[in-house]
């Protein structure tokens, strides 16, 4: 019990230090740098169980390190528009809804706006 303490304590502070908001995605040091604290929280964690945190701490911090570092930059661009945008009648389905929840075949009627988003 006297192990788990410290390790309670000490992995919510490295978990909310991974998520500070001066972070950038696009840079890899900085990936690689929460990747590490990250690990370091749950090998801590994972490693009071054991009965050492310290070194459960070393080993997730430096797998966590590599792991960040390896992870690729993410790419919004490739990121697929939205098919089927807002509209009235849903294409997918064969139907619309009204604006009291009531499913109604076909498409709506002329001049029916949803009353959603």
């Amino acid at each position: 019990m006297r192990r788990l303490i410290p390790a309670l304590l000490l992995a919510p502070a490295l978990t909310l230090g991974a998520c500070a908001g001066g972070l950038d995605a696009n840079d890899r040091n900085q990936r690689a740098l929460g990747g590490a604290a990250l690990g370091a929280g749950a090998g801590a964690l994972i490693g009071s169980v054991t009965g050492s945190a310290g070194r459960g701490a070393l080993i997730g911090g430096a797998l966590g390190g590599v792991a960040g570092a390896l992870t690729p930059q993410p790419n919004p661009a490739g990121i697929p528009a939205d098919p089927y945008p807002a509209q009235p009648y849903d294409p997918r389905y064969g139907g619309w809804y009204d604006q009291y929840g009531q499913w109604h075949h076909g498409p709506p009627p002329s001049g029916y706006q949803p009353n959603y988003r």
